[in-house]
């Protein structure tokens, strides 16, 4: 029999959904007590600390890891700002030594007393989900560098969940086969901000059969919002203006894009949580009414991102020029404030070029006479 390497689980990894996710098995283990230890949240954040306590006991598990595990385990904690490191726990048994998964020191304040089931009923769904995606990319991405775009995981993740919370409908009365398409093999060779998803796999056809196995490639985005500003007392619009580096990509010498504000759902937000904030950030005005113009997938066949797209309601004076954007993110977006008749002029010349905008447009030239006489 190969050699194993025992260590002590006493976190998240407890809970044996996600164990399994991150483990690739079922959690079996021995119960286990690491003395003048205890584990606390990290304050204001969804994750535990274990630290030095005199008189506490830490209770949690003794995984026994062959490689493959310990592999898999380590990808999950150490990009994450912790060790691998030796302690004598206390088993039914007696005393044995024991890896453990230690913080970083006076990384995270300490908040209260951790709570398994609370984790498992408030954020246990998305971590669940974003440790799918995360555990994609072992043997292709660094810990650290994975751990750095977590951030960008978690909001996907809460995109998945979002989407198989509120499927799209179908209006035609049934889905090819059962509707469902079960990869072979997916991989993640890129991850960053975005990440790319690669697929082998096959999908039921609208003949009755089942497809021939295919390669996929998809880009991998959160969902997002767009909002379009409009006052109708002035009938004028807010667009604004900023380098676009997917223009910039395909070789257009006018990589400044006029746009309706827009950004993504962090995880957490609902959409419109998510398009008040993004128009405070890059316009700094207040949104008042909130007008849907619809939920979409604006190209689904390379790009995962799904759109919900707004008309806000807002006083635009003295708006037109100003500069704003989040700093932290080198954003640089300038503010137009332009008549309703002038963004009809911009579509028809092509300046206006961006597909929620225009979409924006053409729900506000049927609404718009109405906005303008409740207002």
């Amino acid at each position: 029999m190969s050699a194993t390497t025992p260590i002590f689980l006493y976190g998240t990894l407890l809970d044996p959904d996600l164990f399994g996710v991150v483990g690739g098995r079922v959690l079996a283990g021995r119960s286990a007590r690491l003395a003048d230890h205890a584990v606390h949240w990290a304050r204001d954040e969804n994750f535990p600390l274990l630290g030095h306590e005199a008189g506490a006991v830490a209770t949690g598990l003794i995984v026994e890891c062959d490689g493959l595990l310990k592999a898999r385990l380590d990808f999950y904690e150490l990009g994450f700002g912790y060790t691998l490191e030796p302690r004598q726990v206390m088993t039914d048994a007696g005393r044995e030594e024991a890896l453990v998964y230690i913080p970083e020191a006076d990384r995270w304040p300490k908040g209260a007393a951790w709570s398994l089931s609370e984790w498992q009923r408030t954020y246990g769904p998305l971590s669940r989900a974003a440790a799918v995606e995360y555990m994609r990319l072992l043997g292709e991405t660094p810990p650290e560098q994975a751990a750095a775009a977590f951030p960008q995981i978690r909001a996907r993740a809460a995109s998945r969940l979002r989407a198989q919370a509120e499927p799209s409908p179908d209006p035609f009365g049934g889905l090819p086969g059962d509707g469902v398409v079960a990869p072979d093999v997916t991989r993640q060779p890129f991850t960053d901000y975005f990440g790319v998803r690669e697929d082998r796999l096959s999908f039921p056809t609208f003949g009755g059969g089942q497809s021939e196995t295919v390669r996929r490639v998809s880009w991998l985005s959160a969902d997002a919002v767009t909002i379009l500003p409009y006052d109708p007392v002035r009938d004028a619009v807010l667009v604004v203006r900023q380098f676009r580096h997917g223009a910039f990509s395909r070789g257009d010498p006018n990589p400044w894009c006029i746009e309706p504000v827009a950004g993504r759902i962090d995880a957490g937000e609902t959409p419109e949580e998510a398009a008040r904030r993004e128009m405070l950030e890059e316009t700094g005005l207040e949104a008042g009414e909130m007008h849907l113009i619809g939920a979409y997938y604006p190209t689904p066949g390379a790009v995962s991102e799904h759109l919900t797209s707004y008309v806000a309601i807002a006083d635009l004076g003295g708006r037109d020029g100003r500069v704003g954007g989040e700093v932290s993110e080198a954003e640089d977006i300038m503010a137009h404030v332009v008549s309703f008749e002038a963004l009809e002029d911009m579509a028809a010349s092509g300046a206006a070029n961006t597909g929620p905008l225009l979409l924006a447009l053409f729900w506000l030239a049927r609404h718009r006479e109405r906005l303008r006489a409740t207002d």
